[in-house]
Parts: structure tokens; C-alpha cells; sequence
């Protein structure tokens, strides 16, 4: 009786080894590739011989510290760094809303800064905002002029934040919100600013949320601003550092760079719902209406 052929009970595992170096190589190389894009990118951005490919229009803002990064319809982008020594960049956006900052109607603040500082339905129209609520809120202080008067107003806002990379935990930040409106003789608005900045450790007692890393707020604005013919000039600036590893620089700034693009949109968007404006085209651009922003 001829004995048995000895089965290959090992060869699976032999084809599972390849599979397993082929993703290995595979994952080295966008490794690999991602730290090359990262040295080429800084390098772009520190030198101007290279033409630019975003569709660009003319700066909305004066100020020498913001660098322009690109533009989608009628936002512009820009970027500084706020962290040399990693690379961290900070952002900011700017549009012009056809929406006044003031209602028709002389008593009521325009849909604009309804939204916006209706604090916990944030999550509804911020980018990867998951929750939000706000806390200690102090009385309106009135600094009086000849022709405007300045109102102050401060309070705490805990936000928490979805992180859109599988495997990192939601990021908390604890902020001091301080509202600064400039308001005119006939009682109108022309200008209201919202600034956000991380509170020490120490100075706040709520507590961590479970499963959560605080983050730190370096410092971010919003500012409305009223225009001609019922328009509203809104900038967005935002400088957080998430507390990443170190070596994931590049994919934070990729991150985060949309992220006041996409939430200024939101807040427009969310505010032509409050004014029953759902149909409207976004901005008046033409490139803008074919390829609208996505949220």
C-alpha cells in the first residue's frame, strides 16, 4: 500500500507572508511619499518661481503675516507657520456673504450671528465639531464715543472635535471666548469680532471628556464686518495645535487647511436656512456655482 503524500499544511501561510510584505512596501512607500511631498510643499511655499495653479483673485486682506494658498470661488486661503520648529501652519479664510450683518429690521442681529453664537447647535454647520457648550458667561461691558460704542462680552466654550483619521481619539479644546462688537449711533452693528484662545490647565474646572485629548487653541477669530448694499465681509482664522505626533505635521496642516473653508461655508449655508434661502447659489461666482465647496 503506497503511504500518504505529506500535505503542505504551510503553504497558505507562505502566500500570507507575501501579501503581508507586499502591503508592508506598500505602506513604507506612502510613508516615504508623504514625507517627500511635505519637504516639497515647504519648499513651494518658500519661493515664488513656481506659477501658481489655484484660480486666483485679488487679496481680501492687507496684512503681511498671511500668505496666500489658494483660492475656491469667492474664499481665499491663506496660511502662516505659528510652530517653526514643526511646521504647524495656521489658517485662514475670507468671503463676502449677501447677507447683512443687520436684518431688515431695525432690533434684530442678522441670521449670521443668530448661527454663530447659538453655541450648541455649532455641530450643525462647523466642520468636525461633534459638541459644544458654553459656560461662565459674563454681562456686556459698554465702552461709549462720540459716534459708536464699543460692547464687550466674555465666557468659556468647551468644543470636542471628531479627528478624521481612524485610530485618533477626539480632540477637546477649552477656549476663553471674547466677544467684541462695534455698534453705531443708530444702534446698527458694523463690526463684530469673536476671539478664541486655549485656558491654562489650571484656570478651568471642567473636566477632560472620556476618551479625549485636550487640544490647544493658539489663538482664533472670527470677525464679521458690514459692507455696501447688504453684504457681510466674514474672515476665519484658525491656529490649534492638536497634539499630534510630531512626524504627522504635514497631515495635520493638509487637515486642517479646509477646515475654516468649510466651516465659513457652513455658516452661510446655515444661515440662508434661517432666512428660508435654502435655493440660493452660494457666492456670485460663476467657477464657484459648477464646482460648489463640499462638506
Amino acid at each position: 500500500m503506497t503511504p500518504a503524500k505529506p500535505r503542505h499544511r504551510h503553504a497558505p501561510l507562505v502566500h500570507d507572508m507575501d501579501l503581508l510584505n507586499s502591503l508592508i512596501l506598500l505602506w513604507l512607500g506612502v510613508v516615504i511619499a508623504g514625507f517627500a511631498l511635505n519637504a516639497g510643499v515647504e519648499y513651494y511655499c518658500g519661493h515664488t518661481f513656481f506659477p501658481s495653479l489655484s484660480f486666483s483673485f485679488a487679496p481680501m486682506t492687507d496684512s503681511s503675516e498671511w500668505t496666500h494658498l489658494e483660492s475656491h470661488g469667492d474664499v481665499e486661503l491663506m496660511y502662516r507657520t505659528i510652530a517653526p520648529t514643526l511646521g504647524l501652519h495656521a489658517h485662514r479664510a475670507v468671503a463676502v456673504a449677501d447677507i447683512p450683518i443687520e436684518a431688515s429690521f431695525a432690533g434684530w442681529l442678522s441670521a449670521l450671528l443668530h448661527v454663530f453664537r447659538d453655541t450648541p447647535n455649532n455641530p450643525r454647520w462647523m466642520k468636525d465639531l461633534k459638541e459644544a457648550d458654553e459656560h461662565h458667561k459674563s454681562g456686556a461691558h459698554h465702552l461709549r464715543g462720540d459716534a459708536q460704542t464699543t460692547q464687550s462680552q466674555t465666557s468659556t466654550v468647551r468644543q470636542r472635535f471628531n479627528v478624521p483619521i481612524p485610530g485618533f481619539a477626539d480632540r477637546e479644546v477649552i477656549m476663553t471666548k471674547k466677544m467684541t462688537a462695534v455698534e453705531k449711533s443708530d444702534g446698527t452693528h458694523s463690526a463684530v469680532t469673536y476671539d478664541f484662545t486655549s485656558l491654562p490647565e489650571e484656570e478651568t474646572d471642567i473636566p477632560l471628556c472620556t476618551g479625549c485629548v485636550r487640544a490647544t487653541n493658539l489663538g482664533s477669530k472670527w470677525t464679521f464686518t458690514a459692507q455696501n448694499e447688504g453684504e457681510t465681509k466674514i474672515e476665519v482664522e484658525m491656529a490649534v495645535d492638536p497634539k499630534m505626533p510630531k512626524r504627522s505635521t504635514f497631515f495635520v496642516n493638509l487637515l486642517q487647511k479646509r477646515w475654516p473653508q468649510v466651516s465659513l461655508h457652513g455658516l452661510m449655508r446655515e444661515a440662508r436656512h434661517h432666512l428660508g434661502r435654502d435655493g440660493d447659489v452660494q457666492v456670485a461666482n460663476t467657477f464657484f456655482r459648477l464646482f460648489p465647496l463640499k462638506t
